[in-house]
């Protein structure tokens, strides 16, 4: 056949990989010949594999592009010697987070791009400008012989992966090399670990205790924070105290997330104090337990780091020592949404240690660190029971390793029925798996994040958004509301910014109790979602054959367990999700999971619901807009029951 050949990867830090998939699905579905080389990329990926392809797609969406693109222009031109053939150059993404999106469009031009997106485009639009360069640069269809497969990368045994807790002994060994891997890790050693958490007020997991005994008041509130110096983050903590945050903490920035140390020293130096922040979160290596500690004795609230990507044993071992009173991650949940070729036996030997420093912290110093996970947060289209089944699956581990506070987590779809049914089912079905485990000790709460997707460009939209998911929160009962702000999609929030997304948030709480419901579709939506977690947890356990770590793991090598949009190379990826008429998402293709006949008929008269009355033939028509009509402000209200067809 003739086609086009196009390359598709991200590059640097950024672990986004949604949109590269959406774009993969449409140009396949469109005849193109398409690879997609996923996320961590340097640009040496991309040149050497260019010669091979007619158009190259470099994503960046964490506004670090420039950090990875300085020598672009270098590598363009000594490409360009060693290849007559014309190709065409885009990048997309979110580029920047200080400039504005004309200049940035002028800056990556001038760097030799064809085409610059510093927003996220259409499909018409880029397909509208591509075919426009390729006909300029009189770029034609090639004939296509032969296409490669992939080699697997399942190539290890499974049969020594087990649940057991990591030891005394190989925790001590492992300690003193991580701690040794960057200077500020010496700071562990001398930090006053019982004075850093001597105030009980700080401590996450007594805050959960009381909320759980008290609910009248509702979620507890918790906003997204992180800049570069330590100075500006505590400002900005205070002043959101002040409006309404009730646990503090921070984001880890991009590169520190990718152990990049030198990478987050750079931003920091980069940025002035008081001025926009060079890095996209707080970077915890940088400034050390000094800076927790800093951070600490200035704020009255209970403090989390929150990262994101496999190995976080050194930033969390600053964190614990500096006073944070919980760590948010699990093997499953911060690898198959934020990294490319960590295997996930590798995962589950990291998360064994934060476990085990978990479990050492109650047994030293008396101190019950909050353990938090959610279910796959590639944020959008994540039907519940694959998140849901991943949390247990994460909460048993921990408990096995000797964990007493637990947190499990997920992520707003938009339709309010299916979004209370799952943290309802959540809450429960995890309560009732670690009983069968014989964990009945164990405090367990519940985290609801509000819609994590490209939020509208609409300021009244975004605000009836935060305001209505906050209501849901509150209905679903979830302990804890991970907040946004009404500019996501407009510009890197303020301080101001934060502040009004946590006003809002508290008037849809308390909005709750003047709101009604549609407690019959809630109750068919819970017993949907319990119906499917069993099913699959079912699977899961014979996987394991008396391991749920290895059953997992088998699970996603078969495809049991399979995350939509996941840029994991130990994830199969062919799993594809949509909304049905109501906002609620469905699996498309739900024959590839072990579900029973009834549900896979279920799910699948779902989707030709919505095709029937979308008039749609392809699956991309429908994942476009499931994927952009929210920051498009193509819905009419938030919650989308009852109204996401038009």
């Amino acid at each position: 056949m003739d086609a086009y050949r196009l390359l598709i990867g991200s590059v640097g830090d950024d672990s986004h990989s949604v949109g590269m998939r959406l774009l993969e699905i449409a140009f396949r579905e469109a005849g193109f010949v398409v690879k997609n080389i996923g996320i961590l990329n340097v640009l040496d990926d991309f040149f050497y594999q260019a010669g091979h392809y007619d158009a190259i797609f470099i994503s960046c969406m964490n506004g670090h592009a420039d950090l990875y693109l300085t020598e672009f222009p270098y590598k363009l031109s000594m490409f360009g010697i060693a290849h007559s053939a014309p190709k065409v150059w885009y990048l997309g993404g979110n580029l920047s987070v200080r400039e504005e999106d004309e200049a940035v469009i002028r800056r990556y031009r001038a760097l030799g791009f064809d085409y610059v997106a510093p927003k996220p485009a259409s499909w018409d639009t880029i397909i509208k400008n591509l075919m426009r360069d390729f006909n300029n640069k009189g770029i034609k269809k090639k004939r296509i012989s032969r296409l490669q497969r992939a080699e697997s990368v399942w190539s290890f045994s499974l049969d020594t992966v087990n649940d057991d807790g990591m030891s005394d002994e190989e925790f001590a060994l492992s300690r003193e090399s991580i701690l040794a891997s960057w200077p500020t890790g010496s700071q562990v050693w001398t930090a006053d670990v019982r004075s850093n958490h001597a105030d009980p007020h700080k401590n996450l997991h007594n805050l959960i205790t009381e909320r759980l005994s008290d609910y009248s008041s509702g979620p507890l509130v918790q906003p997204r924070t992180g800049v570069a110096h330590t100075s500006d983050e505590i400002v900005i903590l205070k002043y959101l105290r002040e409006n309404g945050l009730q646990i503090s903490s921070i984001q880890l920035d991009a590169a520190s997330r990718k152990k990049m140390f030198g990478k987050a020293e750079e931003g920091v130096l980069r940025t002035e104090e008081g001025k926009a922040s060079f890095l996209n979160g707080y970077p915890v290596p940088v400034h050390g337990v000094k800076g927790i500690e800093r951070i600490l004795s200035a704020i009255d609230t209970p403090f989390q780091i929150r990262a994101g990507s496999p190995d976080h044993r050194f930033v969390y071992e600053i964190g614990l020592a500096g006073g944070a009173s919980s760590v948010e991650g699990g093997f499953i949940c911060y690898l198959y949404p934020y990294d490319k070729n960590t295997s996930p036996v590798l995962s589950l030997r990291y998360w064994k240690y934060i476990d085990k420093l978990t479990e050492w912290y109650l047994r030293k110093y008396g101190v019950v660190i909050n353990r938090e996970y959610f279910g796959s947060l590639t944020c959008c289209l994540i039907e519940p029971s694959i998140p849901i089944c991943i949390n247990i699956i994460q909460a048993i581990l921990s408990a096995k390793s000797g964990v007493k506070c637990i947190s499990v987590g997920l992520a707003e779809q938009g339709n309010r029925a299916q979004d209370i049914a799952a943290i309802r089912a959540l809450d429960e079905l995890t309560r009732r798996f670690l009983g069968n485990y014989g964990f009945h000790d164990c405090t367990v709460s519940t985290v609801y994040h509000q819609y994590m997707a490209a939020f509208p460009t609409s300021i009244p939209k975004s605000e009836g958004l935060i305001r209505n998911s906050s209501t849901t929160a509150a209905l679903a009962g979830a302990t804890r509301i991970m907040t946004k702000t009404p500019v996501e999609s407009v510009h890197i929030p303020s301080k101001e910014d934060n502040a009004r997304g946590l006003a809002l948030t508290i008037e849809g709480i308390r909005a709750a109790k003047d709101t009604n419901v549609d407690w019959e579709s809630v109750q068919f939506e819970k017993q949907l979602i319990e119906r499917e977690v069993l099913e699959l947890m079912r699977q899961i356990e014979m996987l394991g054959q008396g391991s749920l770590a290895r059953g997992a793991i088998r699970a996603f090598r078969d495809g049991i367990l399979d995350i939509p949009f996941s840029p994991s190379a130990f994830n199969q990826n062919q799993l594809i999700t949509l909304k049905d008429c109501n906002g609620a998402v469905r699996f498309s293709n739900p024959e590839r999971l072990c579900l029973s006949e009834p549900l896979v008929e279920f799910h699948k008269t779902k989707v030709q619901e919505r095709m029937t009355a979308e008039r749609a033939s392809r699956i991309y028509e429908l994942l476009e807009k499931d994927l952009t009509r929210v920051w498009k402000n193509d819905f009419a209200l938030w919650p989308l029951d009852g109204h996401y067809v038009h």
